[in-house]
């Protein structure tokens, strides 16, 4: 087994979850730690609630990487290259959800 330790948690990415709740109350979630929840009366308390117990978690843990040798998924990359037709089906799709693919950038405004 191939599991590199991660030696900076600078570079540790988490993702947190926004939402507001029918009650009005805010939810921050991190989908990443199970039970890693915050409610609050506004979305900047629930997120540095949340934030707080991110770095409690991970105090006293050790964060590990696996590397995975022969990823099944790069047998697909590229693997539409130059087909018309899926390029065609692809932009119909980004037409129908909207998706601005020059646009990689997501903001939630609290």
């Amino acid at each position: 087994m191939n599991l590199l330790a991660v030696t900076s948690f600078n570079r540790l990415s988490l993702h947190v979850l926004v939402e507001q709740a029918q009650s009005g109350l805010f939810i921050a979630s991190v989908p990443e730690l199970p039970n890693c929840t915050a409610e609050a009366e506004t979305c900047d308390t629930a997120i540095a609630a949340v934030q707080e117990q991110v770095k409690a978690r991970l105090a006293n843990i050790e964060v590990l990487t696996l590397e995975v040798a022969n990823n099944p998924w790069t047998d697909f990359i590229g693997m539409f290259e130059g087909d018309e037709e899926f390029a065609d089906l692809a932009q119909e799709l980004r037409i129908e959800r909207e998706l601005d693919i020059n646009s990689t950038v997501w903001a939630f405004g609290c």
